[in-house]
């Protein structure tokens, strides 16, 4: 029941840093196309899966909950890309190089074609 308060607590938290990461980034640079809140909260998860990774390489006594509370929590809240660059990082470096071909192929060519299939759907439903 802790872990799932912990994971809980950190989804709160990185979605509070998701929104202002967006509002932020919005502010300074007003309205973009390519430089998003999105964008931002990308790398800025990105960066830190990467070093928490490399954190809990170097303290395998870590426990689960602080594990849990930090990357699923307030990272997976921030944002899945940072998981998806972190699992596809362990693939490479465990040199499983045809499961990250097809990792890579499922999350980024299949996801976006079932994001579109799901457009067409509502659009063929009646929707706007």
């Amino acid at each position: 029941m802790i872990q799932i308060l912990l994971v809980s607590l950190g989804g709160a938290i990185g979605a509070v840093l998701r929104y202002s990461i967006g509002k932020l980034t919005s502010k300074i640079l007003g309205e973009t196309d390519v430089l998003t809140g999105t964008i931002f909260s990308n790398v800025i998860g990105c960066f830190f899966a990467g070093f928490f990774l490399a954190w809990m390489g170097d303290n395998p006594n870590i426990s689960e909950e602080v594990i849990l509370f930090l990357t699923v929590g307030i990272l997976g809240s921030i944002t899945t890309f940072s998981t998806f660059a972190l699992e596809s990082y362990q693939l490479l470096d465990k040199g499983k190089f045809t499961k990250l071909i097809s990792y890579l192929f499922i999350q980024i060519v299949i996801a976006f074609l079932l994001t579109a299939a799901g457009c067409a759907l509502y659009q063929l439903a009646g929707g706007v």
